[in-house]
């Protein structure tokens, strides 16, 4: 009978452990985006909070482990309340969060994989039904617009997300897909830059095949190229890297260089952005247009052919941004490597571009900036590769031209191709 009694009380022991972890977790907080000052004032208050309870839960657990016979019936539960409780303090600058907690919820997560014998944190997950975690945490936090009022739980969501791998995160779409999707429809840019991060991670670890059958496949490009329309400049890169990773997993264009000719996904990305970079006339959005060129054209291939006659224009109206000018020679010479010797017509055009940009790096009273000749001279020395006697006649010209003579800069680059 003792026996029994105190079996009882250590079972009642742990069983109040795990409400004390559960307890521990940041608290829901009311989404005002005007009162976001106390809605973080809440956040900050709950750091003390948090310290106590991972400090308790890092004793009880080296407890457990010189005790492991109390465990019984209770792995899922510990292991399940310890992910919702760690996983809030992935990163120690959240605002509920700081290098305290982050270096004791590490701890605890080595104490967990001790307990139950786990060589790393991989192995902790596969010992229960993470889907029950998940689910737990989705259905109680992050349900329709909960999740706005449970920062905190997000947070978890995404460091349990990065902790699952394939084959095992493919298996759980279901569960894992609708938080992000939620996320990407949301105005908020920091909402949106996680959604896409979790968007890569899924992408990366899902075989192709799983998401095309799910229908996944479909409604991930939908958005993005929603997003691409719609988000400002600023986001559009990251957007953008994260649809093109999409695209190229699923169509294996890059790899099968078959039907390069075929209009493609990528070209249906190259119709909604050129219009945007063509009408942009603004420094700040094309310096950030700028940094996507190169990949844009890179992933769209041979076909980048049939959009010569509106690349071309935007190549000689970008280079002319100093904050865009090395990316787009970058970008012309990707063209020319991928459409050469198919379509050598633009030469002159491309040539054009290239020297006007040389001519003006050679500026009175400031020095060049020694990157951009360095790209002008390489892409040029390319195009003569590809068309050598036409070019090389031009090149000639223009060193025995009496007014470039004073242009020094400009000369010893010429001389150098």
């Amino acid at each position: 009978m003792a026996q029994m009694i105190s079996g009882k009380k250590n079972l009642l022991n742990l069983n109040q452990l795990i409400n004390d972890i559960i307890s521990g977790c940041a608290p829901e907080v009311p989404f005002d985006e005007y009162k976001l000052d106390d809605r973080n004032t809440k956040l900050k208050e709950h750091v003390v909070i948090a310290q106590f309870t991972l400090s308790n839960l890092n004793s009880q657990l080296k407890f457990l482990l010189k005790n492991k016979s109390q465990l019984s019936g209770y792995t899922y539960e510990l292991i399940s309340s310890c992910f919702h409780l760690c996983g809030e303090h992935s990163q120690s600058n959240f605002i509920w969060s700081n290098t305290e907690c982050y270096s004791k919820a590490n701890l605890c997560l080595k104490q967990l994989c001790s307990l139950f014998e786990a060589s790393r944190l991989d192995d902790l997950f596969n010992m229960i039904d993470i889907s029950k975690v998940l689910f737990s945490l989705c259905s109680k936090k992050l349900d329709k617009e909960n999740w706005k009022k449970n920062p905190a739980a997000v947070e978890c969501f995404m460091w349990i997300l990065k902790c699952l791998k394939m084959p095992q995160l493919n298996s759980l779409l279901y569960i894992l897909m609708p938080l992000p999707l939620k996320m990407f429809d949301d105005y908020n840019d920091s909402n949106i830059n996680i959604a896409l991060d979790a968007f890569e991670h899924i992408i990366e670890n899902t075989p192709s095949a799983e998401l095309s059958m799910s229908g996944h496949d479909k409604v991930l490009i939908k958005s993005f190229e929603s997003r691409l329309l719609s988000s400002e400049y600023h986001m559009i890169p990251h957007v953008l890297k994260c649809l093109l990773f999409l695209i190229s997993k699923l169509q294996l264009k890059h790899v099968t260089g078959k039907n390069d000719l075929e209009w493609n996904k990528f070209d249906d990305i190259l119709s909604i952005l050129l219009p945007r970079m063509e009408l942009e006339t603004k420094s700040e959005p094309i310096e950030k247009y700028a940094t996507i060129f190169p990949l844009l054209i890179e992933s769209i291939g041979f076909s980048g052919i049939r959009w010569s006659q509106r690349l071309i224009p935007l190549f000689a109206e970008y280079i002319t941004y100093n904050h865009s000018k090395l990316k787009t020679v970058q970008t012309i010479k990707i063209f020319i490597l991928q459409t050469w010797p198919r379509k050598n017509s633009d030469w002159k055009d491309l040539l054009s571009i290239l020297i006007k940009a040389l001519y003006d790096e050679d500026k009175c009273n400031l020095p060049p900036n020694e990157d951009n000749v360095t790209a002008i001279v390489d892409c040029i020395r390319l195009l003569k590769s590809a068309v050598p006697e036409e070019t090389q006649n031009i090149l000639y010209e223009l060193k025995n031209v009496q007014e470039l003579q004073t242009k020094k800069i400009f000369l010893e680059a010429l001389n150098t191709i």
